[in-house]
């Protein structure tokens, strides 16, 4: 199914990516060619051979983003989704919020795809990721909303999300439910707030995803982050 608003923001992408070249794929437009990766020193370390498509939510959602050169690995551990062997550029709640506002393709990559690759081929060089990583899945998504929120336990993290998911914003003056000594404003109004923006997401991981694993992992301690 084409995407118009895809295939209309792709047309400003040449022109400060010229190695990209629109082409037809299943009648729809889509972006295929190179992506090179330089430093700020105007090194060229590396060139990928990419294809970026539409996703069915764009631009609510990140394009469907492919490194098709056979590069690196296609395995969730070099964050490849496995299915299709589409690039996991960010855990899901984070890329909902990102496009919250809609992201456009030339704003996707370059703030997204190149330095993702840049990434790829740090690590290929080096064994590790530069800027560090969330672990592919469920952990990932976990390691993400503990960044946000500190909680203590597992039955705490989903407590909050259930007052993120009621709209939880007590008097100013109100102390925090969860930190006790100190005011709500001072401490989780604000990542309250931001993670309200996807609380639709929030209750469909909680209750497809993050309360079933906690029930079959009771002994499961959060991350420290």
């Amino acid at each position: 199914m084409k995407n118009e608003q895809f295939e209309k923001d792709i047309e400003l992408v040449p022109n400060l990516f010229p190695s990209l070249n629109i082409v037809y794929a299943d009648g729809s437009k889509i972006l295929k060619g190179e992506l090179h990766i330089i430093d700020n020193t105007g090194k060229r370390w590396e060139t990928y051979e990419i294809e970026i498509k539409a996703s069915s939510d764009y631009p609510n959602r990140f394009p469907k983003f492919f490194e098709i050169g056979n590069a690196f690995p296609k395995i969730a551990d070099w964050h490849v989704y496995e299915n299709d062997e589409s690039c996991c550029v960010d855990v899901t709640p984070n890329e909902i919020l990102i496009c919250k506002s809609g992201l456009s393709v030339l704003e996707f990559i370059k703030r997204f795809a190149i330095p993702y690759l840049a990434n790829q081929k740090f690590r290929e060089l080096e064994g590790y990721y530069l800027y560090g990583e969330y672990p592919h899945g469920i952990f990932g998504r976990i390691m993400f909303y503990q960044s946000k929120l500190k909680a203590k336990s597992p039955q705490e993290l989903i407590q909050m999300f259930d007052l993120i998911i009621k709209g939880y914003n007590p008097d100013r003056r109100a102390f925090c439910p969860f930190c006790r000594k100190e005011k709500f404003r001072k401490c989780h109004r604000n990542a309250f707030a931001e993670l309200k923006a996807i609380d639709t997401f929030l209750h469909f991981d909680a209750k497809e995803q993050l309360v079933p694993f906690f029930i079959n992992n009771p002994k499961y301690e959060l991350p420290k982050v």
